[in-house]
């Protein structure tokens, strides 16, 4: 989107990332109170699965549109990208919130919820390397024009997939019967239990991070296979490489977390983050070698995979977590916050870029000079290094370990009698 909003319609780079940022806000106001209305719903078809009956139009036809031209200018153009984005996020909001919550009511099992983030991921990347690769791909075949309505033609494609997807995952998905009988969740007590919960916090602090880290790579490889590769063309391959090697990797993840448990995992994870982005930076062939590029990125690739399969694994044990030290069991608004969270992170992640792209100079569509060159390459090397050393830390003070959670569950299960 970014690229889109400097190359495409031409908005400044900072005013770009702020669009981005403003939008972030208005999913704090958003995911919280979605979430808790999601909480309280009542249909024939559960609490969370009516929303993938009732949305999926609505989030498509505003998926669209965000990537329509109007023919606009200055202000007017500010004003319809940034009306576009709330209407999107509102949605989204709506439609994701109930779909992630499903993971914590379709099974109590640690392990079972650990496959159906496992699956989860590596289907979500399957439809991203989709996109990556085959947005250009359709472009070209078609002979729609990226700079005119060719990204827009792609959206419509890929809106109306995204739909028959939705009906099809509300076909076949399920809610298992509650233990007891739901009241109406009050919106105090829910805070109340998020505040009693510092897994949830700790969650939620590294996916700040770590979102910021990975929207600051995957915006900033699209400058960087332009400019410091000279070859836009071959980004989809990139991304390809990267996309393949982290869902390969997916089993492997889910199989460590059985042996490791699951906060461990993730350090592990953020030690090959790590390792990458420092070999990416210090490789001065990588400016030259797409081949090299390639490598790297798959390195990265392997370890994004962990970063995003592990927070989807970790969050719905928090449900469980503030059940116990509250009695208050509110999954929709665990989700919605940390959907919040994470999209906090995103808009960080534009906006430190549409910043960091000024200061270095750049400029739309022209030749860079070699401060901006490098500035470029540092962006798209070391974006994430510094969200998984501060992951790593995070990690070794989380105390919900599989042995915790365990007994968590017993005592609820007496509670429950």
């Amino acid at each position: 989107m970014l690229f889109f909003y400097t190359d495409i319609l031409g908005i400044d780079a900072t005013i770009a990332g702020t669009i981005f940022l403003v939008a972030t806000i208005w999913d704090a106001i958003s995911d919280p109170i979605v979430g808790w209305i999601a909480s309280n719903t009542r249909s024939r078809w559960g609490r969370y699965r009516g929303y993938l009956l009732w949305m999926p139009i609505p989030l498509g036809i505003s998926y669209v549109l965000l990537f329509y031209q109007p023919n606009l200018e200055g202000w007017a153009l500010i004003a319809w990208v940034g009306f576009l984005q709330i209407l999107f996020r509102t949605n989204f909001t709506l439609a994701n919130i109930p779909y992630s919550s499903l993971s914590s009511e379709m099974t109590f099992d640690p392990a079972e919820r650990s496959q159906l983030a496992m699956y989860r991921m590596f289907l979500g990347y399957a439809g991203a390397l989709i996109v990556s690769v085959g947005t250009g791909v359709l472009i070209t075949k078609m002979g729609w024009l990226a700079e005119e309505d060719g990204y827009w033609r792609v959206a419509i494609v890929a809106a109306i997939v995204a739909t028959i997807l939705f009906f099809i995952c509300f076909k076949n998905t399920f809610e298992l019967p509650q233990k007891s009988k739901q009241t109406s969740l009050k919106l105090k007590d829910a805070l109340a239990m998020i505040l009693q919960n510092p897994p949830f916090w700790k969650l939620n602090l590294f996916v700040v991070v770590g979102m910021a880290g990975v929207v600051l790579l995957y915006q900033s490889l699209a400058y960087y296979f332009k400019y410091n590769l000279n070859n836009e063309a071959v980004l989809g391959t990139g991304m390809l490489y990267l996309f393949i090697v982290l869902m390969l990797a997916l089993p492997l993840w889910l199989k460590l977390t059985t042996l490791l448990g699951k906060p461990k995992t993730l350090m592990m994870g953020c030690v090959v983050l790590m390792i990458g982005s420092l070999g990416f930076y210090f490789h001065t062939l990588t400016n030259t070698s797409i081949t090299l590029t390639y490598w790297y990125l798959a390195i990265l690739g392997c370890g994004i995979g962990c970063m995003g399969f592990s927070f989807w694994a970790m969050l719905p044990d928090t449900v469980e977590f503030g059940e116990w030290k509250t009695g208050v069991r509110a999954e929709a608004i665990i989700f919605g916050f940390g959907l919040f969270f994470l999209k906090i992170g995103l808009g960080i992640g534009s906006f430190v870029l549409g910043l960091l792209l000024n200061y270095f100079g750049y400029i739309p569509n022209a030749i860079q000079g070699v401060d901006t060159l490098n500035g470029l390459h540092a962006l798209a090397t070391l974006a994430l290094f510094l969200p998984a050393l501060i992951t790593f830390f995070i990690m070794l003070t989380y105390s919900l370990s599989a042995t915790r959670y365990g007994e968590i569950l017993r005592e609820l299960g007496m509670r429950n009698k």
